[in-house]
């Protein structure tokens, strides 16, 4: 069933077992795996089934860090969130991702990878891959071979890429359908009141952009509205807690990290060494891969380096999104346009139309890297006709830093609520670990004989762009003190609010985190399914 918010009748009340704020991947993974469990489910969407400029501009906000996209152009406030627009990288955290590092402060998931191993092969699911398993031995005879790097700092890897799927698209309708479900649309979360005299949230406040509000009674509650609109909605959340909720010792919204994404320096590999069609991406056997090289568990915490992901490009190629960061107004136009298209009779015309604007979108990037490949082979000097050069490319990890943050500004909202202030820290640790790599690169394809490595021009770390991945800003930690949710993704002093997505992620390692948050997303809704047919007073059970 879907409610329109703009259409109910002011102060209606709707009771439920559990309401989801948010629907993105997370959002929608839990309800989709609790739409058959007997509870009563309400998930909230902000936006509707398409982009609209007016609900898109309640993602504004300021940024005073490091140069970043603008707040209401690397995300989507429309049913599918996300997932309307990704490029498909999938792949798991790394065991090691989860470890204490000594050498790296506030590091240290309060869980292990196996609390999510069991969840993969449904992931997986989600996300249309025909296979659950990343690791190099399950995909080397199906793929060309990688180079040989064994015995060095570093290992072939592998990403699968999702279809793109649009979880909105793909399991909207079984959710609408859903006696169990109400999806909510132009629905925005703008109060949580706690019960009296009580750590439980008893009411939430709906507005619709009409000014029409409702009430939501809930017995459990779930955030999965994005890595910054998580810790904005806890932050806002002054009703009973003039610090917000979860907020008593000053954590919500700090620690924000992303994948530092940027082009650095080029490999010159002997075209004897083969080895450069695996870090293609290509399908094979209709599964669509790609490998990258990443460094071992053992050299990351010998070298006490953060990780990354290397991959290795033509001379000149393409990077990021098209038209991601563009002003709303600019690009919603043609989006609406594509969208029409894509859902009438004129499918094949849609992709046509993508893939020309993503062709020409990338022209003038295609060729600054060719530009800068050929700079490359200019500075090695000696470069032979035996010798390809290849670009690298790096999506690293950023460390932990509690003033990287959010916090909220004195600017409103057209619902009222307080826009966010990014402050987003690059620190000379993150730099350091990509040059670190670079360096240790050189010196493992030397040692192999494969080629070496030509270091990028100074002042490269201006180049530097997010993912987007918003990370980190209501992280999971053993204490409140540390952090914002406890093992299980709970606030750790409200005992029925949850919170869902990469926002709770401690470190982010390599990996694009859509995988991962679906993952946690898939064992959040076990834990709620368990603890609401245990007991109503879901926050006491042991």
């Amino acid at each position: 069933m879907v409610i329109d918010a703009r259409e109910v009748e002011p102060g209606t009340e709707f009771v439920c077992d559990i309401c989801i704020v948010g629907a993105g991947p997370a959002g929608i993974t839990i309800a989709d795996r609790l739409r058959q469990s007997g509870l009563k489910i309400v998930l909230l969407e902000s936006g509707g089934f398409d982009p609209e400029l007016p609900t898109q501009r309640l993602f504004r906000g300021t940024n005073d860090g490091h140069a970043y996209y603008r707040l209401d152009a690397c995300r989507f406030r429309l049913f599918g969130g996300s997932t309307n627009r990704w490029g498909g990288w999938c792949r798991p955290l790394e065991p090691v991702d989860f470890t204490k590092r000594d050498w790296l402060p506030h590091s240290g998931w309060p869980i292990t990878s196996d609390a999510l191993q069991s969840y993969h092969a449904d992931a997986a699911a989600l996300f249309e891959l025909s296979d659950s398993r990343f690791d190099l031995a399950a995909w080397r005879d199906r793929l060309p071979r990688p180079f040989a790097l064994d015995g060095s700092d570093f290992e072939s890897v592998v990403f699968q890429y999702s279809p793109e799927t649009n979880f909105g698209e793909a399991y909207g309708p079984r959710l609408i359908a859903s006696a169990n479900v109400s999806v909510f649309i132009y629905a925005n979360l703008t109060r949580i009141e706690l019960d009296a005299d009580s750590q439980r949230v008893g009411r939430l406040t709906v507005a619709a952009l009409t000014g029409r509000t409702c009430s939501i009674v809930p017995k459990a509650v779930v955030l999965a509205a994005g890595g910054l609109e998580n810790a904005r909605l806890l932050l806002a959340a002054v009703a009973d807690r003039p610090a917000g909720l979860g907020n008593e010792h000053n954590m919500v919204g700090r620690f924000f990290q992303e994948h530092l994404h940027v082009p650095a320096g080029h490999l010159l590999v002997r075209r004897a060494a083969g080895g450069r069609k695996f870090y293609r991406k290509a399908s094979y056997g209709g599964v669509v891969v790609r490998g990258v090289i990443a460094p071992t568990a053992e050299a990351r915490e010998r070298r006490r380096l953060l990780s990354t992901s290397i991959a290795i490009e033509t001379a000149g190629y393409n990077f990021g999104t098209p038209f991601l960061g563009w002003p709303p107004q600019v690009t919603f136009g043609p989006i609406n346009a594509y969208r029409k298209l894509r859902f009438g009779r004129f499918a094949e015309l849609a992709a046509a139309f993508k893939r020309n604007a993503e062709r020409t979108s990338g022209v003038a990037t295609r060729l600054l890297t060719w530009q800068s490949a050929q700079a490359a082979r200019l500075r090695a000097g000696d470069v032979t006709s035996d010798e390809v050069v290849c670009s690298l490319y790096f999506r690293s990890e950023q460390a932990p830093d509690p003033d990287s943050r959010l916090t909220l500004s004195d600017r409103r909202d057209a619902l009222g609520m307080p826009e966010l202030r990014l402050d987003w820290r690059v620190n000379q640790v993150d730099i350091d670990a990509i040059s670190g790599w670079l360096a240790a690169l050189d010196g493992d394809v030397r040692a192999a004989q494969l080629g070496r490595v030509v270091p990028p021009r100074a002042g490269w770390e201006r180049k530097i762009i997010g993912g987007p991945h918003h990370i980190g800003t209501t992280r999971m930690s053993a204490s409140a003190r540390s952090g914002v949710v406890d093992a299980q993704c709970r606030v750790h002093s409200v005992e029925n609010l949850y919170v869902a997505g990469s926002s709770v992620f401690v470190t982010g390692g390599y990996a694009n985190p859509t995988f991962t948050l679906v993952a946690l997303a898939l064992r959040l809704a076990d834990t709620l399914r368990d603890r609401l047919r245990a007991t109503t007073t879901i926050g006491r059970v042991p």
